[in-house]
């Protein structure tokens, strides 16, 4: 399967494969879309984050109110939210947070998500409510729709064959590598993690979410952790890998 038959075949169908309910539309009445792997490197690095985020907007002296889909995974277009010139969040927090203490170039990587809809969570809800559209809360079923959708990522990884696997944050160590969340938090150490997918073993690096390294509050030891021990681990490695002969 070529990288455009996947990205029509995901956009196609994607939504009725993992059972997702269309009850939800953004405030002005668009759906919520697929949004697609546009950003594909072959034989680089994967990314892999939880679900894209959407364009968030100033309406009615409610800040950071969804309106959009986001154009792709990770996405770092910028656009006007009616306060400020932005772009969504995830991409530029990839880039400054990760990738730069990493050593990868966003260029080299095939940039995804798991759960490739967006999810309203329940500040959303509140904020859709003050603006008087009544939606449901969906952020909680990210675990189902995240089984629905490893198949697609199996794909993704077979068209991508990448050197490595970044997987950003709990939830998507979680569904991939079948452990527990709290399993999950414990592979988070920038060490490679071998398991087979599709016909042969893949390197897995664990990683926090750009949004928990971006906490600097007191409690939060992630931030230090990543740039420490966790951050430096994960360049040794995609280092390494990146030296080794392909096959």
């Amino acid at each position: 399967m070529t990288i455009l038959q996947y990205q029509k075949k995901c956009a196609k169908e994607y939504k009725e494969q993992i059972k997702f309910k269309d009850e939800n539309s953004y405030l002005y009445g668009n759906p919520v879309n697929t949004v697609v792997p546009l950003e594909t490197a072959i034989g680089k690095i994967m990314v892999i984050g939880p679900l894209p985020s959407a364009k968030l907007y100033f309406v009615k002296e409610v800040p950071d109110v969804p309106l959009y889909d986001s154009n792709s995974p990770f996405s770092i277009e910028p656009y006007f939210d009616g306060s400020r010139v932005r772009s969504s969040f995830g991409g530029q927090e990839l880039q400054e947070v990760i990738f730069e203490t990493i050593g990868v170039e966003r260029e080299q990587c095939w940039l995804t998500s798991l759960v490739k809809v967006f999810l309203f969570d329940e500040d959303h809800v509140k904020k859709y409510h003050r603006l008087g559209k009544e939606i449901k809360e969906n952020r909680s079923k990210f675990m189902e729709y995240a089984n629905r959708s490893l198949q697609w990522i199996r794909q993704e990884i077979e068209i991508a064959n990448p050197v490595a696997i970044l997987l950003l944050g709990p939830e998507v160590v979680s569904s991939l590598l079948l452990v527990s969340e709290k399993e999950a938090m414990d592979y988070m150490t920038g060490e490679v993690i071998e398991k087979k997918i599709i016909w042969k073993n893949s390197n897995f690096i664990c990683l926090p979410p750009p949004g928990v390294l971006l906490d600097r509050s007191a409690r939060n030891p992630w931030p230090r952790k990543f740039a420490i021990k966790i951050g430096p681990t994960a360049m040794k490695e995609i280092q390494r890998l990146r030296s080794q002969p392909s096959i």
